[in-house]
């Protein structure tokens, strides 16, 4: 279905309704029938049981220092136990959720050229900023922290700390745990996953909704909107669950309680990102002590909608575009045969109506529309499978790190350079939009070693892409030549070309992932809607997931990918 069949009525009044606002976005709440699919729903209490120890009496500096780092596990009561290591000053100032860093070996003080003053020096994997972002790091990362004790009534506690906490990867795991905020895509037609890590501790709530009145992660700024004006806060101090029901009571700048669209796409944007807890299962909204009119027929539905592609995918059959469907071969009807050309990458958009394609011959991309001659758009060295979205554009990177995308159609015009500086230096080897536009997946290579990226689409109010923002790395140093999207929040990634075992991995936009069965020699790479419609190229033939296993399909059409 079109872009413009998904931005209904009801959203169009909410955009309405939000410009009336100051401009403030909503969460969609009609549309197409896409595939339902639940958030993934965490405990509301902690599933673990850390208690660290206080300080000893008589410790020595070094200890105090190395008895605070382990306290912050004990992650309870604000870090009470932690917060004993402190001065008395320290201690009502220190902000342990300001970051935490997640540390590979240990966490060994080292004195100083100064009397009490100490140092930790840690190889980090990853970083959690106060808004429960993650940045991971590649292999060789590093990180100082300074410390400086003095005694207070006999015993030495720490006066100068930094504001973090400092983990190992194991408890990390442990203590924290991925939770997914919702915001909307700029035409309100899609709802889009904001993933963020929260320590798991009661109430785990109050983090949810201070982020998500704190606006999308950095990557996404500009790319999603919020149906929260700006200056929203949390009028109380924590976001109470009782009987099922998280109590959300806001203070909004120049709040018109009768502005029903704006008040239901709130409470909507509320309930998608708590009722991932599992004690959630619904959302009171308060304004000022007030509840919030919702309307008559108001029910709290708020469905998490997965835009879907067809079944049917596109490939390559002795040089020509097939469709393959289920075991089925068809001809593209209306495509003239590619004679000169030497497609590679096939990729189409979901009406199958355009085709693109890089001629390995020219090291050019390729468009072709139904009863329309092929057309040369550019070249570039090393150009990646097209990705189509659905604003009608069709993109590709190259090893020089240049995003370009040229309109599909007869109006199609020149090509254009989409802004990434944050590419420059580096060499795309896959780059995929996210089927509702807002999201570049896209995956790096520097001297064998590559990075997988997630970045915000920036457009034009017409859809024109403007940049793509500093990006979030969803993971570092792996083994990944190419990066496809199987819905809102899952990807699948694999190395290809090579002789030996390969295990593809299905990762969810939190960095977390799962590895699927082996395949020797994997050269192509597919996905559709889920783990149930994976498909892969090895050993000369195409196989689609089942189950556990792979199954051969086809001998013949090989090359294969889903619209997008």
């Amino acid at each position: 279905m079109s872009r413009n069949g998904r931005l209904t009525r009801t959203a169009a009044l909410a955009l309405a309704a939000a410009v009336a606002i100051g401009g403030c976005g909503a969460i969609p709440r009609t549309g197409p029938v896409h595939r339902h699919a639940e958030p993934t729903r965490t405990a509301a209490q902690p599933t673990y049981d850390v208690e660290p120890a206080g300080p000893r009496d008589g410790a020595t500096p070094e200890q105090i220092v190395r008895g605070f780092l382990a306290a912050g596990t004990g992650v309870a009561d604000d870090y009470s136990v932690a917060r004993e290591y402190l001065t008395p000053e320290l201690a009502g100032t220190w902000h342990p959720d300001a970051r935490t860093i997640v540390h590979r070996g240990d966490a060994s003080p080292v004195p100083r050229l100064e009397d009490n003053e100490y140092r930790v020096n840690l190889e980090v994997e990853s970083v959690v900023d106060g808004s429960g972002v993650i940045e991971r790091k590649p292999a060789g990362a590093t990180e100082v922290l300074d410390f400086d004790v003095v005694q207070v009534d006999g015993q030495w506690r720490i006066s100068e700390a930094p504001d973090a906490t400092a983990l190992t990867g194991p408890d990390f795991e442990d203590i924290f745990e991925p939770h997914h905020l919702y915001f909307a895509d700029e035409d309100l037609s899609n709802v889009v996953v904001d993933p963020r890590w929260f320590p798991d501790r009661v109430p785990v709530s109050t983090s949810i909704v201070r982020a998500l009145l704190g606006g999308p992660a950095p990557y996404l700024r500009g790319a999603v909107t919020s149906a929260f004006p700006p200056g929203t806060t949390l009028a109380g101090s924590a976001v109470p669950v009782r009987e099922g029901t998280a109590t959300v009571e806001l203070s909004v700048p120049d709040f018109d309680p009768a502005n029903i669209e704006i008040n239901r796409r709130m409470h909507d944007q509320l309930s998608l990102s708590l009722r991932s807890l599992t004690a959630v299962n619904d959302v009171e909204l308060l304004v000022d002590g007030a509840p919030v009119e919702l309307g008559a027929g108001w029910t709290d539905t708020a469905p998490v909608q997965d835009v879907t592609v067809p079944s049917r995918q596109v490939g390559l059959r002795d040089g020509e575009l097939v469709f393959y469907q289920g075991g089925q071969t068809e001809a593209v009807d209306g495509i003239p045969p590619l004679d000169g050309y030497h497609p590679s990458g096939p990729a189409m958009d979901a009406a199958a109506e355009h085709f693109a394609f890089v001629d390995t011959g020219t090291g050019s991309l390729v468009t072709v529309a139904r009863d329309e001659a092929p057309v040369e758009r550019f070249s570039g060295t090393g150009l990646t499978r097209p990705s189509f979205d659905e604003h009608g554009w069709v993109w590709t990177g190259d090893s020089a790190g240049t995003v370009r995308a040229v309109r599909t159609g007869p109006s199609a015009g020149d090509p254009l350079r989409v802004e990434a500086s944050w590419l420059s230096a580096r060499s795309v080897s896959s780059l995929r939009i996210s089927r509702g536009g807002t999201r570049a997946l896209v995956v790096t290579e520097d001297d064998g070693v590559s990075q997988i990226w997630l970045a915000g689409v920036v457009r034009e109010p017409d859809g024109t892409p403007r940049r793509l923002n500093e990006p979030y790395r969803v993971d570092a140093d792996v083994d990944v030549d190419a990066a496809l999207w199987l819905s809102d929040r899952e990807f699948v990634a694999a190395p290809l070309g090579g002789t030996g075992s390969v295990r593809p991995r299905v990762y969810d936009v939190s960095g977390r992932f799962r590895e699927l069965p082996g395949l020797v020699g994997l050269t192509g790479l597919s996905g559709g809607n889920g783990t149930s419609s994976v498909y892969a190229v090895a050993g000369g033939t195409l196989h689609m997931l089942t189950g556990n296993a792979w199954a051969p399909q086809s001998e013949d059409v090989l090359d294969t990918a889903f619209a997008g």
